[in-house]
This record gives C-alpha cells, structure tokens and sequence, in this order.
C-alpha cells in the first residue's frame, strides 16, 4: 500500500459510524425505511470506492448525516453545534489533503492527524459554537464532572468509558437504578418483551459486550423516561421536558465520545488514547481560562445596555464572531514571534522567561497550544528529512529537460533501496509521464500521469495541483473521457483551477467533449 491520508469516503464513513445515526438492527426505529438505509450505506461503498463526483455524492451524504441528526437532536442551537464541529473537522482534514504530503501508511498518517490537527481542532471548536450560540442559556443539565463526556483511565489501565458514566448518573439523577429505570414499575413476573430487551441492551451496553447506534440509544432512553413519568405510585418520577432534552443530548455525546474513544485505543493503543486525552484536557483548560475575560465582558455589555432577552442569542453571535476574528489574527501574530525567536536562538529554543512574556501578552492557550504544536512539527521533521531530500531530488529530475528513463529507474532503484518508495511513487511515475509528455507521446505519457494521479490522491498535497491538469489534459488528448471526468471532479475536491482549454492543444471535437465535461461539473478555469 502506498502512502495517503484516508479517503473522504473513509472518513465519511467513520463519521456516520462514530455518530451510530445507521441502525445496527432492522427493529431500531428510524424515519427511513431498510430501503432508504441500504442506499445510503451503498452510495457510502461508492464513496470509499471514490465511484462518481466526489463532492456532489459527499455533499448529499453529509446533508443526510445532519438530517439524521436532526430528528433526534431537535434543539436548534444544539444541532448546530455538532453540525458546525463536524464541518470544521472536515474543513480541516481537507486543508491537510490539499497541502501536505506524507510518507506514512493511511493508518499512521491519520494518527498524525489526530494529534496535530483534529484534538487541536476540536478544542477550539467546541469552546467557539457554545458561545457563539449562547448554548448556556438553555440552562441544560449535565454530569458534574468537568470530564463526564471522556474516559477515564486509571493506573491499573481500567477505562470507564463515558457512556457508562452517563447511564450511571442518569440513573442517580432520576433517584433509581437500571432495572426499574427500564422496567418503569413493573413488577418482577410481569413480563414485556420490549421492557426486557431494553433492560437486557443497557446492561450490555454499559458492560460494553455490545455497542448502541444512536437510534437504538434514544429509543431505549426516551421510551423508559416516558414509561417513568407515567407510572404510578412510588416508581413515578417526575421529569421534566427540559431534563429529558439534557439526557438525551448527554447520551449522544457520552456514545459519542465512547465511540471514538475505542476506535483510537483499538488502533493504536492504550498509550496513544491516553496522549490524546492529556492533549485535549490541557489545551481545552487553557482556552476555557482565556474565554473567561470575554465571557464577563459579554456579560457585562448585555447588563449595561439593558439588553432585552429575545436579542441575548444575537449578541453573543455577534461579540463571539469579533472575539474569534481578533483570536486568530492573535493566533497568527503569535506564530510569527515566536518563530522569529527560534530562528534567532542559538539553540533555537524559546526562553521560558520569554514564554512567560508572550503568556502576559497573548494568553496561555494562544502561546502553550502553538508550543504544541512546534513540538509536533519538530517532531515530524526529525523523521521526514531524508524523504524531503529525496523529494527534492525528484524535483530536480524533474525540471531538467535532460531526464532519462535511465535516470528515473535509478531514482526508483534509491528510493526503494531507502525504504521510500511507498511515498514517492507519484514522483516516479510523474517522472516518466513528463519523458514521454516532453516528446509528445500522448499515449505512453498518459499510461504513466494516470499511474501519478492515482497514488498522488490524499498523498501528495499542493503537488497533486500540477499533477491533476497534465492528467486532464493528457486524459483529452487521448479522448479517455472517464479519465478526464475523474480528473475535473479531483480538481473541484482541490479547490484548483484547470488551463485555459487553449492551452492543452486538443482538437476541435476535443475541445467540445472537454468544455462540456467542465461546463456539467462546473469546473473553474484559470491561466
């Protein structure tokens, strides 16, 4: 396997795993029928397969994923939120495929992601919406542990995942325990079959033999809350319609948070789930320190001005989209000190009397968080040197218009010899495409763009961009027009610009096939 970042439709599908809104079983209710399901797990297969016109089909998966959500998450500033975290995450991990290259396996190239970009990432995003949406002022209930929604680990590596930690104090808040929570005052010889399953899923789920979707959690949880509320007696409770809402809302969260929880300690161990947790903790404790000062002040204004409550929400729109404004321009001006002063070091070390300045001028988060993530770039730059070099080389070969096929077998011959062929064999075959492109044999430069553009997708980052237009190109000269679809719908995922069609010096009847492709897949044009 070659190097790359996970595919879209990988991460796609992780997504729609990780937020269980697929039943797992054919009695969970849902509005879509198995019908809707099976297409929707299909058109996923696809994804993954990157079958079809990537945006347009991830789009539409997306907005089914939000839909999904919606009908259990029915608070709208909740919704969006989660939806709003989402996006970022994706917004990121697409800025990442643009422009970084790896030499890593999918696996490890995602588990660099985790560190260096989505925890960071998350942090911010979740502290950014909570206000921006004014979520406290819906006064919901919650755990009151600062860290219910994440596992905790103890010395002996025992984990209390935070599902279980959420039905357990679901079960306290409502003064009851797990069998009369689910049993709802029936009386032990009674016997229901819908009771006994539910209670028989949430031992499971909390001894963790088994695992809820989304769907199968809610149902449970709502339909025992309802049960609650409606028996008589002593096994009555009465809950209100804003506490049912936080339970639920904590129950996705906590399943969650569970969710990918497992998946990092399956992949990749114990040791690396603990890392992470210590990362989002300490970067979410200095954010949540920094934010306090624009809290009060934003209180502060809504007293002052005498603020009528219907315009709380768009005040806090308003101030928190100017603070997060101010905040990364901080972000960046920070950046650029503090690179200044590695650069200007002589052991390219900042000074913790410096760090404690920068601290007083910018806040701990803007300063300890950068820290982090310069320690993560050095970190990678100590293993990514020699595939720099070894980059840089095929660069060379590149530009000379002197290159052989001698010279490029010699190149691949070193790489593989260096173990780093898995994450250059789009700079080997781009190699060869331009030896057959610079003679003008279409047919033989094409054979090997077409070998580049395949293991450049999700690898190759901003030198994907020149590697896409000589695969479009060469794709019309050879009037290979599913090629040259492919290649146009990447181009869209890339945000970049295609040639004046002029330029690739097509035949008239080429020159329509190509400009209607374009036109149907709205591809932008560019110099």
């Amino acid at each position: 396997m070659h190097a790359s970042f996970v595919s879209l439709g990988q991460l796609l599908k992780f997504a729609y795993d990780a937020t269980g809104v697929l039943p797992r079983k054919r009695a969970e209710r849902t509005g879509r029928n198995e019908k809707d399901i099976k297409r929707i797990s299909k058109q996923l297969e696809r994804l993954i397969d990157e079958e079809g016109c990537l945006m347009a089909r991830s789009k539409e998966l997306i907005r089914v994923l939000y839909s999904e959500l919606a009908g259990t998450i029915q608070n709208p500033k909740v919704s969006v939120a989660i939806r709003e975290s989402i996006n970022d995450l994706f917004d990121v991990y697409h800025n990442v495929v643009c422009n970084e290259v790896t030499y890593l396996s999918p696996k490890d190239s995602l588990k660099r992601f985790y560190g260096a970009h989505a925890i960071p990432e998350l942090v911010l995003s979740i502290q950014k919406h909570i206000l921006r949406l004014n979520i406290a002022a819906e006064e919901f209930i919650a755990p009151p542990e600062n860290d219910w929604y994440l596992p905790d680990i103890s010395e002996n590596s025992t984990i209390i995942w935070p599902l279980d930690k959420a039905m357990n104090w679901i079960y306290i808040h409502c003064q009851t325990n797990r069998t009369q929570f689910h049993r709802a005052g029936m009386v032990i010889h009674q016997d229901d079959p819908e009771i006994r399953q539910n209670i028989e899923n949430a031992s499971n789920w909390q001894s963790g033999t088994t695992f809820p979707s989304w769907h199968g959690l809610h149902w449970n949880f709502s339909r025992s809350m309802d049960r609650l509320v409606a028996a008589e007696g002593a096994y009555q409770r009465a809950i209100s319609a804003k506490e049912k809402e936080s339970i639920l809302y904590v129950l996705f969260l906590a399943r969650l948070s569970t969710y990918v929880s497992k998946q990092l300690k399956e992949a990749y161990g114990e040791k690396f789930l603990s890392e992470m947790l210590q990362l989002f903790k300490r970067q979410r404790n200095w954010l949540v320190a920094d934010l306090q000062t624009f809290k009060a002040q934003t209180d502060n204004f809504i007293e002052q001005h005498a603020i009528p409550e219907e315009q709380h929400n768009s005040v806090w729109f308003k101030l928190s989209n100017r603070h997060w404004s101010w905040f990364t321009d901080q972000c960046r001006h920070c950046g650029a000190t503090m690179q200044e002063l590695i650069a200007t070091s002589e052991d390219h070390v900042i000074p913790e009397t410096k760090i404690a300045q920068l601290c007083n001028q910018y806040g701990d988060y803007i300063v300890r968080a950068a820290l982090d993530s310069l320690v993560s770039v050095s970190d990678l730059h100590k293993s990514f040197f020699g595939f720099w070099k070894a980059i840089l080389k095929g660069f060379d070969l590149k530009k000379s218009i002197i290159t052989t096929e001698a010279d490029v077998a010699a190149y691949e011959a070193e790489m593989r010899d260096n173990q780093l062929l898995n994450g250059l064999q789009w700079m080997v075959h781009w190699n060869r495409a331009l030896i057959h492109y610079r003679k003008h044999e279409d047919k033989e430069a094409f054979r090997h763009i077409e070998k580049a553009f395949e293991v450049a997708q999700y690898s190759a980052g901003k030198n994907q961009y020149e590697i896409v237009n000589q695969f479009i190109e060469l794709a019309a000269k050879n009037n290979n027009w599913k090629s040259f679809k492919n290649g146009v719908l990447w181009a869209n995922y890339l945000g970049i610009r295609g040639r004046w069609l002029s330029n690739y010096e097509l035949t008239d009847e080429n020159l329509r096939h190509a400009f209607n492709i374009m036109k149907n897949t709205h591809f932008r044009y560019g110099i």
